[in-house]
């Protein structure tokens, strides 16, 4: 299934949409072709705390190793949420384009 974006975090827009459950903070991170570059997930993230951040992390396997993460503090806070996405994806694209070992 064709997406717009360069990349695409699967199911995210799930995971704002149930109150940032803990049970959906985690998806397929793809490609406009649909083709899948790994996982995004969000740790140590307790929407019930909204003195406490969080922090995006993309990983190649379901719990592997995080390759790419960026951290954020007050989700719930639309602005904090953007910025932090936008981060998130761009450190991604930034890693698609880098040659690999």
């Amino acid at each position: 299934m064709p997406h717009p974006y360069r990349i695409n975090l699967v199911d995210h827009e799930r995971w704002v949409s149930t109150g940032y459950s803990r049970s959906f903070a985690w998806g397929l991170v793809q490609n406009p072709a649909g083709e899948q570059l790994g996982f995004w997930r969000v740790v140590r993230y307790y929407p019930n705390l909204d003195t406490e951040g969080g922090c995006y992390e993309f990983s190649l396997e379901r719990i592997g190793p995080a390759i790419v993460s960026e951290g954020f503090s007050f989700l719930d806070s639309q602005i904090s949420r953007e910025r932090a996405h936008a981060e998130f994806v761009a450190k991604i694209l930034e890693w698609q384009g880098s040659p690999k070992p």
